[in-house]
């Protein structure tokens, strides 16, 4: 059972990802979950640098009480790579697994580490910064 489509996830009923998160947007992500009829002001804020997802006392704007993304299926590229992030070393990006956060990190398979890794470089070329 993959990690990252959600099912490790669901039936660990796990969000712990959820929470407090800094998940960057890009612009496509910000226009598909637009077009979902979500004002920008009540899903995303601008650091300055990057539109962020919102969080309301503690969690994303978009777990529900359940635990569950009610913007699943167009849920930010970012969230779709997760627990596979990008670390930036003084010279380079690379791909890494945030053990940290992520209780079931062990059970990603290499295909979808390299998966979720290509999901990442194409959102940061989105960004401009790969």
């Amino acid at each position: 059972m993959p990690l990252l489509d959600g099912e490790l996830c669901i039936k660990n009923k796990c969000y712990k990802c959820c929470i407090e998160t800094e998940m960057i947007l890009s612009y496509s992500d910000l226009i598909r979950i637009l077009s979902a009829g979500y004002a920008l002001h009540f899903f995303a804020y601008f650091d300055g640098k990057y539109w962020r997802l919102r969080n309301i006392q503690g969690k994303c704007v978009f777990l529900d009480k359940n635990g569950l993304c009610k913007i699943y299926k167009i849920r930010p590229k970012g969230c779709k790579a997760y627990p596979v992030i990008i670390v930036e070393t003084d010279s380079e990006k690379i791909c890494y697994i945030d053990k940290e956060v992520c209780p079931l990190h062990e059970k990603m398979t290499d295909e979808e580490i390299k998966r979720g890794c290509e999901i990442l470089k194409r959102l940061l070329r989105e960004l401009g910064e790969y």
